[in-house]
């Protein structure tokens, strides 16, 4: 059994997060070159998606009632964190991604 040291790990979690994210921007840069209409689909949904991971990441917890001798509140608010943070990692890379794709040649 390999154990690796914290900082390895930590380079393992980001490597892995830089590829998902990678995938994430190049599928979507595939699509959006498809056509026009598909590229203003994407570039909305993107934004939508930043959107709701700003709102549901930073705005929610902060109205989750504090009840003190409860853990569900931390538990809810460090899921509206690893959900709105998951939401705005997708649609940044998404957005990016359809922003950044070449606009289809019309076909001769």
């Amino acid at each position: 059994m390999i154990v690796l040291a914290s900082g390895a790990r930590s380079l393992l979690a980001l490597a892995g997060l830089a590829w998902f994210g990678w995938l994430i921007f190049g599928t979507s840069r595939r699509r959006a070159a498809e056509s026009p209409r598909r590229r203003r689909t994407l570039l909305a949904g993107g934004a939508l998606m930043v959107a709701l991971g700003i709102v549901s990441a930073f705005w929610l917890p902060h109205r989750v009632p504090d009840t003190p001798g409860s853990p569900a509140a931390l538990v809810a608010i460090l899921l509206l964190w690893l959900i709105g943070g998951s939401f705005l990692f997708v649609g940044i890379a998404s957005l990016i991604g359809a922003a950044l794709a070449r606009s289809p040649v019309a076909q001769e």
